[in-house]
């Protein structure tokens, strides 16, 4: 058990403890600190609309740590700590962790706050004290009863390492305020609207596509007057580079992909004058779940278009080009022309 560790929770050093034995008490001491708080709250009331004292706060750290298994510290970050590996991790964070942590890292947002406990300040030493390893640990599985959910279906290992050393990387001179000093894209988005609230009735959520931004390219295509980049979650690369639907075998459960249009636009600037992404269009999504939707083939769709007057998100309508119905099966009558290729069109781009 690592030394910092040991002094997250008070565990005094005991000489001859095996790591399983260190593991066990710290089990134990949480088990007890659980206990306290239960009858804690009994005495104050079990609502959750008051800051958290310090025994609280002391105790929701100390399930991190705990919760943090030995292996994790086994693992070593593949990646270098490079200015642009860490700008590429704050770009995932921005998609992915800012609308709990917020676009500084530390908490403060309204999601952040009202989180019980709340959101970690991701600058402060008790985070700052975890290995990129115990980090990757964490994003990829999340903790229970914090609020930290698991993001092993949209994170890609390769991109939580990034995340490991931009949060490292927050505490040095000038990181944080020239992250906040220059927002990009993501992060603007982030602050004009929660489209993770979105949600299709009877049909998709936005938030089931949560960290969609940083997953990676399968295709790209140009399709009159728009472009479009087709991206997918590791569940639908691993099954495309397993050689799905060319070996006629279907997609795996939990496989998605979101399509991402922008107006094309030539820009002149550039040598050729190539046609590029402009303003966004709007995002489409697919994700492969043959109980949910047994009836579209076990995939469902959603559109979500962008509102030029806000800048927002909406739910697609029957009024778009293409009309889109407010259901999961949106794009099904479409799809079924690749029935044979378990309702895909996109083939996954050679590179």
């Amino acid at each position: 058990m690592p030394e910092r560790i040991r002094e997250s929770v008070g565990l005094p050093c005991i000489g001859g403890w095996s790591g399983r034995d260190r593991s066990m008490a710290l089990k134990h001491k949480l088990m007890l600190g659980v206990i306290s708080a239960m009858l804690g709250a009994l005495v104050q009331g079990c609502t959750a609309n008051k800051p958290p004292s310090e025994g609280e706060t002391s105790l929701a750290n100390a399930a991190k740590d705990v919760t943090i298994p030995l292996e994790a510290g086994k693992m070593r970050n593949p990646l270098p700590a490079t200015d642009e590996v860490v700008s590429q991790g704050r770009e995932v964070f921005l998609g992915s962790c800012a609308q709990c942590h917020g676009a500084d890292a530390r908490g403060d947002t309204d999601i952040g706050r009202n989180m019980y406990p709340p959101a970690m300040d991701l600058s402060s030493s008790h985070v700052q004290h975890w290995s990129d390893a115990e980090l990757f640990w964490i994003i990829q599985n999340g903790v229970r009863l914090t609020g930290m959910p698991s993001w092993k279906s949209s994170i890609s290992d390769n991109d939580t390492w990034k995340l490991a050393h931009f949060i490292h990387n927050l505490p040095h001179a000038g990181a944080a305020s020239a992250f906040a000093a220059a927002p990009s894209q993501a992060q603007a988005a982030v602050s004009a609207q929660d489209k993770y609230t979105l949600k299709i009735p009877n049909g998709l959520a936005f938030s089931e596509f949560r960290g969609y931004e940083s997953w990676p390219v399968i295709s790209i295509s140009h399709n009159g007057d728009a472009v479009a980049a087709i991206l997918g979650n590791p569940a639908m690369i691993d099954a495309y580079k397993a050689g799905i639907p060319g070996n006629g075998k279907s997609f795996p459960d939990g496989a998605k992909m979101a399509k991402v249009h922008w107006n094309a636009k030539v820009d002149v600037g550039e040598p050729g004058a190539p046609t590029v992404p402009g303003t966004q269009h709007d995002v489409d999504f697919m994700v492969k779940d043959s109980k949910r939707f047994a009836d579209s083939g076990g995939w469902g769709y959603g559109v979500f278009e962008i509102d030029p007057a806000s800048g927002n998100f909406r739910l697609g309508n029957l009024s778009d080009k293409p009309p889109q119905g407010n259901d999961a099966k949106c794009g099904f009558t479409c799809h079924t022309k690749v029935k044979a290729k378990d309702y895909v069109f996109t083939d996954y781009g050679p590179r």
